[in-house]
């Protein structure tokens, strides 16, 4: 192909193409090593090509601009990738999609929605390039307007920025709108209007900020949000916070707290891994503790309003889902019961399929374009729906897991091993010390959504009773679900017949809260030992509030296994402190002739706190020394 020809032609109406290769293993790899031949400066990620940029590291990336991309996904599409890359590529230039053979609902997604736009090209083995290349280079393109630089709608939030010093800025809109091309000449123009406190730019990495400091012209200097918490004075600076949706929102909430911020933008369409929750959330919470002022930036920069590729982004993916427009009296005041649909995403109509996205993605923080190629390919992946004449106004989405092999068991108890997926039973067998959750068939609950016309009407718990009954049919040994137990989710939870059965102590990075694992039994023996692991959850949360603990004998069968699954396996000393502390009751380790240092058991910090406290030169001597230890107590104790 004409690739070089191509791009001139596209440049010409700062419009882009994609091409997406489906075709063979071997005439894949003779169309990528023609487009390295041919094209200067690709950047290249892959899913299996050790020569190249992993996959999975496209967020280094977010902040730079692109004449040309390629992305080969072997295995699986990489959704969330996708979009965010396809957003770095400058008007004129080419995305290059190599595809999985592998035929799946999403794939047909990605190749049917390509058809209704201009410029996004099926390449396969009979694909007649030459007439291609023709077509591409000599077509009739729609007619770019002059850019100004900066727009106009630039210069006016740049103005406001300068007039308003003492404002918070908001800039949310799509990628390639110039946000931070924005943010940048308003560093200039403080710099130049202003002196006393610095300027600082932060954001989830100094690559993300790329074009805010070349526009600064050295006016402002990044520095990393944990390093800002941690050492900086809070008065010594004002902060400018680029892509905070890709910060954790707990994160955002101390910067605020702490420092003046000046200006605060993000793109708010799932390209970073948030949802529109994210957005609606933050800038609420933000206007309550600033006075704030929003700003639209609507028109593309990066590219021609003539340009189709996030169109058909917006189409595929459904990046900027919303509600289907419908009368709010069916939703509120409908004497029509409410009706109950199991259900695989596959089998959705379109309408349909935008709706349940719609709810998930206005429900959770973390939702994304990858959530949508899970629900479509993966036959694991199952929706219960709650629908008023017809019209979705609720969601579950639930994952199958646990009957794990028998050979793995052992492995996944002591750490040695994780599967894909699995993340119920992995996380009780490791953490607790409890192989029998291995052999459970468990439904684990991904997410809860309802429409917000609906909400506060009991139709999230309506919802959980429906799956309990469709699990009971189907012989489901345990219900579950793992999330950040933020107080208004456990409070949901805290109405359901679920038992939480273990509380993290780490902080989960997305929610700011530790996670936590809830469980519900659907037979005698499951429930039993539920209720033993909710029971001794509560103890191990009233020791660390320092409350004084009974200790039953199925408590101290629990955490003698938790202590050994310390001593022999890889569990966390910090996960096996109580555990410790419960064996010691039961039998004193000071009586068995074991020497501990003092007070280990009952100071609840992390790894790296305790290492520096009593000295040790690194966590894993700490451990490997503790290790000892508890094998010497639990021989002497058998």
């Amino acid at each position: 192909m004409g690739l070089i020809r191509i791009a001139h032609h596209l440049k010409t109406a700062r419009v882009r193409a994609v091409f997406l290769f489906d075709g063979p293993q071997d005439w894949q790899a003779f169309h990528k090593s023609a487009i390295m031949r041919q094209l200067p400066d690709v950047l290249y990620l892959s899913e299996s090509n050790s020569n190249t940029i992993a996959m999975h590291r496209y967020r280094d990336y977010l902040g730079t601009s692109n004449d040309f991309v390629l992305l080969e996904f072997t295995e699986t599409i990489h959704a969330d990738a996708l979009a965010a890359l396809a957003g770095t590529v400058n008007g004129g230039g080419i995305l290059f999609v190599f595809l999985p053979q592998q035929t799946t609902a999403f794939k047909n997604r990605l190749l049917a929605t390509s058809t209704n736009f201009a410029r996004i090209e099926l390449i396969q083995p009979n694909t007649d390039l030459k007439k291609l290349t023709r077509e591409l280079a000599t077509a009739t393109l729609p007619e770019a307007k002059p850019q100004n630089f900066p727009s106009n709608t630039q210069k006016a939030i740049i103005e406001a920025m300068i007039d308003l010093p003492g404002t918070c800025h908001i800039l949310m809109a799509d990628r390639g709108r110039g946000k931070s091309t924005t943010l940048g000449l308003a560093c200039q123009a403080w710099i130049r209007n202003y002196r006393g406190r610095e300027l600082v730019v932060t954001g989830p990495r100094p690559s993300a900020a790329t074009t805010l400091l070349e526009h600064a012209a050295k006016s402002v200097r990044f520095v990393p949000w944990d390093k800002l918490l941690s050492e900086y004075n809070p008065q010594s600076v004002r902060l400018i916070i680029d892509e905070a949706a890709a910060i954790p929102m707990h994160v955002l909430q101390q910067l605020v707290q702490r420092f003046t911020v000046w200006a605060v933008a993000s793109t708010v369409d799932g390209y970073e891994g948030c949802g529109r929750g994210f957005a609606i959330r933050f800038v609420e919470w933000l206007q309550q503790q600033r006075i704030c002022k929003q700003h639209e930036l609507t028109e593309p920069m990066r590219w021609s309003t003539h340009d189709e590729v996030e169109h058909w982004l917006n189409q595929a993916l459904f990046m900027q889902a919303h509600h289907r427009e419908i009368d709010t009296a069916v939703l509120t005041h409908s004497p029509t019961p409410t009706t109950y649909q199991d259900i695989h995403s596959s089998e959705l109509s379109e309408a349909d399929l935008q709706e349940v996205i719609t709810l998930l993605l206005e429900a959770h923080y973390q939702s994304s374009p990858n959530d949508l190629r899970l629900l479509l390919d993966d036959p694991q992946q199952r929706l219960v729906l709650a629908r008023r004449q017809s019209n979705i106004i609720g969601v579950i989405w639930y994952s199958v897991e646990g009957q794990l092999p028998p050979t793995l068991q052992q492995a996944i108890v002591d750490g040695k091993r994780r599967l894909n997926g699995q993340i119920l039973p992995q996380a009780i067998a490791f953490y607790l010390q409890q192989p029998d959750v291995l052999r459970w068939q468990w439904w684990r609950i991904t997410r809860v959504a309802v429409h917000d016309k609906v909400r506060r009407q009991g139709i999230g718990l309506e919802l959980l009773k429906e799956l309990q009954k469709l699990a009971q049919r189907a012989q489901i040994d345990a219900l579950g679900s793992s999330f950040g137990a933020s107080p208004e989710v456990l409070e949901f939870w805290r109405q359901s017949s679920y038992k939480i059965v273990r509380l993290g102590r780490k902080l989960n990075m997305a929610s700011g809260y530790p996670n936590a694992i809830l469980a519900y039994g659907l037979n005698d023996d499951v429930r039993e030992l539920i209720d033993k692991l909710h029971h001794y959850c509560n103890a191990e949360l009233d020791w660390r509030n320092h409350v004084d603990v009974n200790v039953s004998s199925d408590m101290y069968r629990i955490a003698r296994a938790v202590l050994v699954g310390f001593a022999y396996g890889h569990l966390p000393f910090t996960e096996a402190q109580f555990a410790w502390n419960v064996c010691d009751k039961k039998y004193p380790i000071k009586a068995s002739g074991v020497t501990l240092p003092g007070q280990i058991l009952n100071v609840t910090e992390d790894l790296a706190r305790l290492t520096q406290k009593y000295g040790y030169s690194s966590q894993q001597t700490m451990q490997n020394q503790l290790r000892q230890i508890a094998r010497e107590y639990l021989e002497l104790t058998r």
